[in-house]
């Protein structure tokens, strides 16, 4: 494997073109030579980087590639304390695969996505990318619970439970648009903890883009604090 970059094979079967995560994005002009003619040759078309700092990128390398600062990902934390009183509307989502109405959410859970903001992925891609993610949710591939909300037997919310980092991980967290400002994201966060909580998690973290404001609001609300900043950058090959 390339050290500098490594081809991602679930992506690229998704978009039906190669794709790849830069790992060490070089700057003297040999080794950036050496880096588009791997690139070039392995025929990849988009690449994934991600930088603490914003780029200083070689000019060089912008006659290979156009090159987007497509998504600031912010990433909340706070310790895991006391639990609240549960909350009857909430429960574990029992179904194998995802009813309609939960492709729906998880789609609207995205809209501030990187792969939703790049003009150059196609909405249906987008939310291809989304049904996948919760399909793998609820059958528990990538998520340890998904619980939803249920406002007079109607699905209005769900979001899923994980672990990143030895940490609790909360995934995605979305209310149907006609449900929102009724305090139901901030019953699923609360849930969430709980259920953290009861399985001996003892801090917790969410990681969302800044361009959320409404996500952003809601955990600060909750209690969360900003703990690190990344920037996520897709080079497409010209």
């Amino acid at each position: 494997m390339n050290k500098q970059f490594e081809i991602l094979s679930w992506d690229s079967e998704l978009f039906q073109f190669k794709v790849c995560q830069i790992n060490d994005l070089p700057q003297n002009d040999k080794e950036l030579a050496s880096f588009i003619h791997e690139i070039f040759k392995e025929e990849i078309t988009l690449c994934y980087y991600r930088s603490i700092i914003k780029l200083a990128l070689p000019t060089a390398i912008s006659g290979f590639f156009d090159i987007n600062l497509i998504d600031r990902k912010t990433t909340y934390s706070k310790p895991l304390a006391e639990k609240v009183l549960p909350n009857s509307n909430i429960q574990p989502y029992k179904k194998s695969y995802p009813e309609e109405k939960l492709f729906d959410l998880a789609i609207q859970s995205g809209i501030y996505s990187r792969f939703n903001v790049d003009e150059k992925i196609s909405t249906s891609t987008f939310e291809e990318l989304y049904k996948l993610w919760i399909i793998n949710s609820v059958n528990k591939k990538i998520a340890k619970e998904v619980l939803v909300y249920y406002k007079q037997d109607e699905l209005a919310g769900f979001v899923t439970l994980g672990e990143k980092n030895n940490r609790a991980d909360i995934g995605i967290i979305a209310v149907d648009e006609k449900f929102r400002g009724k305090g139901i994201a901030r019953a699923l966060m609360s849930e969430a903890e709980n259920w953290f909580i009861d399985n001996g998690y003892h801090n917790i973290q969410v990681v969302t883009q800044e361009l959320n404001i409404p996500a952003c609001k809601l955990y600060e609300r909750c209690g969360y604090e900003k703990e690190s900043q990344e920037y996520f950058y897709h080079f497409w090959k010209k």
